[in-house]
């Protein structure tokens, strides 16, 4: 009921185009509040009940005795697993190369000095001695580079004047119905009508220049006034991360002495992409041109990502690890404080391996309830990940670690009742 306004007002503006990721990680983390508190008037509800007609409906019952610590134990346990499965989802493999992300492209490099012709052209071709029958079929987008701050993820310090691109829109949209890097760049320009139309990716846009689309950036122009870019529009997770690209026209007005061409893409087919990257590495090899696959720049920046999902991974773990631990804490005092209560049972004829099944089957419904409470609401934490990324999704990944999660909490129940059920306990019966 309390969490009902909030989702109300969440949902509606989560499920728009695209889904906002943090909207719907705070309803994740709100469920996870909301499962806990359920579980807590389960518990409520259970120490009622009368009908004990099984083994399995004691064993639940007696979850109920030291309700706190209990709920303790499964929202600690289930906070654990909420923050390790909903960090780990977003982590991306090496081998994950999501094609909006490379554009189309197979190779993007730089060059030390700038180049004037067009590597297009018959012309160009001939002035570096480029192969016709290597380079048939290979586009080149070449654009113009205006130095500044990397404002890329390789970068901790914040970009006050990022590098800026300048390029011909309407190539990148040739051979790919105008849609390359997951945007449609002949409606950027409309976009910004009263200032430079700008594109950057998503993640420089929101972490490192800490700005938003419409937001102006102003770059130190080269005829005395600043050059105001207008952000239009941006592309996710890209291989154009830490820049700014601007139409070509509107960069030689506002940065007139950046003459030539230093960032290039270059669009193949990709069963002869390393042998190009080669080729002209070597003819253009006095111009200082470095080119890499797409996918190798991309999985650079992936590794940053990453690095800061292991360190929250950790945490994630430590929580986790906390969490089963108290769960074999709580088994082991639960225990110790009913040896009579057991010392009675074998009495009447229990066995060791029965009373230690009876005390299993009371402390895996902790077990349960918080590996659901917690993958759930994770799952709803991360739906806009598992919808953008469908089948590059790592369930695998996410199966494992949440059966490894299982099997440690079961193995600290396992650890606890055994130790703590050793021997017999028909001497603290006779005490009584």
């Amino acid at each position: 009921m309390l969490a009902a306004p909030f989702i109300a007002f969440c949902v509606p503006r989560g499920f728009t185009t695209p889904l906002n990721p943090i909207v719907f990680f705070g309803i994740g983390f709100l469920l996870l509040a909301i499962g806990i508190w359920l579980f807590r008037t389960i518990l409520r509800r259970l120490d009622t009940a009368t009908d004990l007609d099984s083994a399995d409906a004691l064993a639940l019952r007696n979850t109920t005795r030291r309700r706190g610590r209990s709920l303790a134990t499964v929202g600690v346990l289930a906070s654990g697993v909420f923050m390790v499965v909903a960090v780990d989802s977003f982590r991306k493999s090496d081998d994950e190369i999501d094609p909006p992300g490379t554009g189309g492209f197979d190779t993007v490099g730089e060059s030390a000095s700038p180049i004037y012709e067009d590597l297009n052209s018959q012309k160009g071709r001939e002035a570096y001695a480029l192969d016709d029958k290597i380079m048939k079929g290979v586009r080149v987008v070449q654009m113009r580079v205006r130095d500044g701050d990397d404002a890329s993820c390789l970068n901790l310090n914040r970009a006050v004047q990022p590098r800026v691109l300048g390029v011909k829109f309407a190539e990148f949209g040739v051979g790919l119905n105008r849609v390359c890097f997951g945007l449609d760049w002949s409606t950027v320009a409309a976009k910004a009508p009263t200032a430079i139309p700008g594109v950057v990716d998503a993640n420089t846009l929101q972490w490192a220049m800490q700005k938003r689309i419409g937001d102006i950036i102003e770059i130190s122009g080269e005829r005395g006034e600043p050059a105001r870019i207008q952000i239009a529009a941006t592309v996710p997770g890209s291989i154009l991360q830490g820049m700014i690209i601007i139409p070509e026209d509107r960069f030689v007005s506002a940065f007139p002495n950046s003459a030539g061409t230093r960032f290039f893409l270059i669009d193949g087919t990709a069963s002869k992409a390393a042998e190009v990257r080669e080729h002209l590495t070597a003819q253009l090899g006095d111009r200082g041109l470095e080119l890499v696959p797409t996918g190798q720049r991309l999985a650079e920046f992936n590794a940053v990502e990453n690095t800061y999902l292991s360190i929250f991974q950790v945490l994630g773990g430590l929580g986790m690890l906390l969490g089963s631990a108290g769960l074999a804490i709580v088994v082991a005092r639960n225990v110790l404080e009913r040896r009579r209560e057991f010392g009675l049972l074998e009495a009447v004829g229990f066995t060791p391996a029965q009373l230690r099944s009876l005390v299993f089957a009371e402390h895996r419904w902790l077990i349960v309830a918080a590996l659901v409470i917690g993958a759930g609401s994770a799952i709803i934490a991360v739906l806009p990940g598992i919808l953008q990324r469908g089948a590059g999704f790592p369930w695998g990944s996410l199966a494992m670690l949440f059966a490894g999660m299982g099997a440690l909490s079961v193995f600290w129940v396992w650890v606890a009742t055994r130790l703590s059920l050793r021997g017999s306990l028909l001497t603290a019966l006779r005490n009584e």
